[in-house]
């Protein structure tokens, strides 16, 4: 009777055991199937000339100096190489430099202020992050909305420069905005992509026409950019980026061109260097899209680099 109710008592404690182990399970497994937040699609809050969908971190300050020198070729000189050896590659004609402050209102918005040497712009951004990525991919994508106003300090005089001005001096001329989504996806942990459809518009423009198909420029219109970055091992990462301005004022014209953008990116222990070149002169948005007027196909490429650091506030 003993050994019966011992028999019992042990098959007993065995079954509680194995529900218990069960029940453990089934947690455990929903801890792990619960989605997570992707992180560092890019490792920068751009790409080259593109935007990424990084932004600062909450009550941090990130103060930048950005550099875009001149062309290290070009084949419309008539003597190309001395202009490359008399220029030292491009350091010596800066094309572009921009000071600017980014500052995490929270973990996903960022305003930011700038000024560049290009057309004498001083801008206004924000960065809002809507939509982020998970690693199941039950949320494929992460989504940025940017948004850009920029004021020219031009004098009045080069602003209305060959223009026949026969209407009164608008402040509102100086003005022009650029609005983004910046749709990204961490696809591997080596691939990173995104797309950047665009608009841009400006409240004054000088009268051009494409001699080609007889178009002419116009003060807004859409573009769309492309982006990417491949991890080529744990520190070095190839990246690129590609504007394609929609308006058939810049399609097949030899005066402006679509920009783009390849290089290197370097992590270097908690700093990282993006090394990249450029046929765009630009350094915002409001610039390099519309007034992109140098041709990877001439040469015309120029280095371009920033120097930042972060403070926490």
């Amino acid at each position: 009777m003993n050994k019966l109710r011992f028999t019992l008592l042990l098959i007993l404690t065995s079954r509680i055991t194995f529900s218990q182990d069960d029940l453990l399970s089934l947690v455990s497994d929903d801890k792990e199937k619960k989605p997570q937040k992707v992180y560092a699609t890019f490792k920068t809050t751009r790409i080259g000339n593109a935007q990424t969908i990084e932004t600062v971190k909450k009550h941090h300050l990130d103060f930048k100096i950005s550099h875009r020198f001149g062309n290290i070729y070009n084949s419309d000189l008539s003597n190309s190489i001395n202009s490359t050896g008399q220029s030292f590659i491009g350091f010596d004609n800066a094309s572009d430099i921009r000071f600017s402050f980014d500052y995490g209102l929270t973990d996903d918005i960022t305003i930011g202020v700038g000024r560049s040497k290009m057309n004498h712009i001083v801008d206004g951004n924000l960065k809002w992050k809507i939509l982020k990525q998970t690693d199941n991919f039950s949320m494929p994508i992460t989504l940025d909305f940017f948004s850009s106003v920029g004021y020219t300090h031009d004098p009045t005089s080069t602003i209305y420069n060959g223009v026949v001005k026969d209407f009164e001096t608008n402040e509102f001329h100086r003005v022009n905005y650029f609005n983004q989504l910046i749709i990204a996806s961490k696809i591997t942990d080596w691939l990173s992509l995104e797309l950047l459809p665009s608009y841009m518009h400006r409240n004054f423009i000088k009268e051009k026409i494409n001699t080609e198909n007889g178009a002419y420029d116009v003060n807004g219109f859409f573009c769309i950019g492309f982006g990417g970055r491949i991890k080529l091992n744990k520190r070095l990462s190839f990246i690129g980026d590609y504007f394609y301005n929609a308006a058939p004022f810049y399609k097949n014209n030899d005066k402006v061109f679509n920009p783009l953008s390849l290089g290197f990116e370097i992590e270097t222990g908690g700093h990282v260097f993006s090394l990249f070149f450029t046929n765009a002169s630009g350094l915002i948005e409001n610039n390099f899209i519309p007034y992109t007027t140098d041709s990877w196909n001439k040469g015309q490429v120029k280095f371009g680099f920033s120097i930042s650091r972060t403070f926490a506030l």
